[in-house]
């Protein structure tokens, strides 16, 4: 090959390099770009949305129990939900649930429970449930990558003034759960079981998909990893 056309071909090869580097750069920059929004971000939208659902309610749902009576079950629920940087969550959740059985027979059992974990110790993996075929309330499961990573503590609630046998069975009807107070004492006043999983009501499909899409990323952003087993 002569002088002239290897001076020719180095010089092609310099200027497509120099072409190229943009091309890198940008393709790095786009690279750091879906990295998505930061942890704080996260941890606000997670908080806000639950925040937004308000009071949840099932509506009437019907179903049939062992003995072949026909009931009547509806829910209320409230979430709140605290962050406690850099990765830990503490949900109260309050529910009251409504059950009436064939003959007249109704069962009330309000309930407040606090849960408290760190995303770095769940699974990215979650599912979305919906509570009944016709129900507006949906939930979130999510799952531990190590044992027993969510405390759990459950109080008994009750209407001030009001006898408790007739809250519990239905003569007294709750209409909103801010009015309820505790029977005993706070729940984080008890003892904490310790599980495998954490339980929280979402008051709709769309708010359900975006927290777990939500809680998907803080995980994996905090290093949570998928169950051994």
């Amino acid at each position: 090959m002569s002088a002239k056309r290897r001076v020719g071909s180095v010089t092609v090869c310099f200027f497509t390099l120099l072409m190229g580097l943009p091309c890198v750069w940008a393709g790095s920059n786009n690279t750091s770009g879906t990295e998505g929004p930061s942890l704080e971000e996260t941890l606000v939208f997670i908080k806000d949305t639950w925040e937004a659902c308000a009071t949840m309610r099932s509506g009437s749902q019907r179903g049939t129990a062992k003995d072949g009576s026909i009931w009547q079950l509806e829910r209320m629920a409230k979430v709140d939900v605290v962050v406690r940087p850099p990765s830990a969550l503490h949900i109260v959740t309050r529910l009251n649930e409504r059950r009436k059985l064939s003959g007249g027979f109704e069962v009330q059992t309000p309930t407040e429970s606090i849960q408290e974990f760190d995303l770095n110790a769940m699974s990215p993996n979650m599912s979305t449930e919906r509570e009944g075929d016709t129900s507006n309330l949906y939930g979130i499961r999510l799952s531990c990558a190590r044992p027993a990573c969510v405390t759990e503590r459950v109080a008994s609630l009750t209407i001030p003034g009001k006898p408790l046998h007739d809250l519990k069975t239905g003569r007294v009807v709750v209409t909103t759960l801010e009015e309820l107070v505790y029977e005993d004492r706070a729940p984080q006043d008890k003892p904490g079981d310790k599980k495998g999983e954490a339980y929280i009501p979402v008051c709709d499909r769309v708010a359900a998909d975006s927290l777990s899409k939500a809680l998907n990323h803080a995980i994996n952003k905090v290093g949570g990893k998928k169950s051994l087993f």
